[in-house]
């Protein structure tokens, strides 16, 4: 009697190893399309029709970057109407600095007071707009850090819904004011996240660029969205969308921001803006710790593997690198047709050739603000409940 023979399974898709090793190529391939479809070149931005517009900047204490600022303000071709700064109070520095700027829009600062029930950005931006004319149209909310080139507003309102619901924002492109290593890796995390494509239907608004109309900021009623609110944009977008609005994210919306960290600095931050994303979006918590987590456990599964000459984990890592390498190479066009501006060599490099370092560093700062509730910021420390509110006191 002749024993029947079992067909083996195939050596590459009965291997569980593929799995790990597959879902990697998958995630990386994703981020290179998507930086493929970030990179490309749309049109200039056209001045157009000029309608009132306000620009409001909260601020506390002198930004480091302040004639930046200024000068990106004064420069625009789309210029604002004016521009309201708005402080706590007449002891915060800003305020006499800001009294002597000279040369662009009017400024009119305001002073808020001490917040009580909400976060003080909020309570400040809150004042500001108690100070709006009745022939405001547009509203513009800008972060103090930023250094705008001269067709941020005008590439910031050009997708601005005329009619209906809804708003536009860009988000931050950090440019390193140093040669730290510290602040490199900032800046590609940063990069990975700004050259991320963003449809209306998911998109969230990012706080140091946002365009309204006036329509729009009365439909949303802010000062009872905002009453007990800490983060300004992780709860305006959602608003948006329930009121049938679309959150626009142009992919040349772009502005850049002067940065310097040191690594104190630098993981302070990213755990601040990740412990508002678990509270206030935990999918997009979720997809980013995933995004980020894949390629580890890819590298994790395949190094040891390719060492001992396993075939398909030194493909897999070398198609991977190949990913990499372009989407490096296609991001750093992303400066490069904005403004005209390379990349700094170190970020170069950490793009090209280190990519599985910095995603380390973004993985665990994910993961670091898995648990907790507790904020810092700006001098502050804010609790947040399981409804998105702050739990007072502050």
């Amino acid at each position: 009697m002749t024993t029947p023979r079992v067909k083996a399974p195939s050596p590459m898709f009965g291997d569980p190893l593929i799995v790990p090793l597959a879902a990697w190529l998958i995630v990386s391939g994703v981020a290179c399309f998507g930086v493929y479809i970030a990179q490309r070149e749309r049109p200039p931005a056209s001045v157009g029709e000029i309608e009132p517009t306000v620009l409001i900047i909260p601020m506390r204490g002198i930004p480091p970057y302040l004639p930046e600022l200024w000068r990106g303000i004064c420069a625009q071709t789309r210029r604002p109407a004016r521009v309201i700064f708005a402080v706590e109070s007449t002891q915060d520095p800003a305020y006499a600095r800001l009294q002597k700027l000279t040369g662009g829009p009017p400024v009119e600062v305001v002073v808020a007071g001490e917040a009580t029930r909400r976060g003080q950005k909020i309570h400040n931006m809150l004042a500001a707009l108690g100070r709006l004319e009745p022939t405001d149209a547009i509203v513009i909310f800008a972060d103090s850090d930023i250094a705008p080139a001269a067709d941020w507003l005008a590439r910031l309102l050009r997708d601005l819904d005329s009619q209906h619901i809804g708003m536009t924002s860009g988000y931050r492109w950090l440019i390193p004011t140093d040669e730290r290593w510290s602040t490199a890796f900032v800046c590609i995390v940063n990069a990975s996240i700004a050259s991320t494509p963003r449809d209306s239907k998911w998109a969230n608004a990012w706080g140091g660029s946002m365009a309204l109309r006036r329509h729009t900021i009365d439909a949303l009623t802010l000062p009872t969205l905002w009453d007990r609110a800490v983060s300004d944009d992780l709860t305006i977008s959602p608003a948006v969308r329930a009121l049938g609005g679309k959150v626009r994210s142009p992919r040349d919306a772009l502005v850049p921001a002067l940065a310097s960290y040191s690594w104190k600095d630098a993981i302070v931050f990213g755990r601040r803006q990740y412990l508002f994303t678990r509270t206030h979006a935990p999918q997009l918590w979720i997809v980013s710790a995933a995004a980020t987590t894949i390629p580890l456990v890819g590298w994790a599964t395949a190094l040891p593997l390719a060492l001992m000459g396993n075939k398909l984990a030194i493909g897999t890592i070398v198609v991977a690198y190949a990913l990499d390498y372009t989407r490096a190479r296609l991001r750093e066009r992303i400066p490069r047709n904005l403004w005209g501006v390379e990349s700094q060599p170190r970020i170069k490099w950490l793009d090209r050739w280190a990519t599985p370092a910095w995603l380390a560093l973004h993985a665990a700062v994910i993961w670091s603000t898995l648990f907790g509730r507790t904020i810092r910021w700006a001098g502050r420390t804010y609790r947040i409940d399981a409804k998105q509110r702050l739990v007072p006191p502050i």
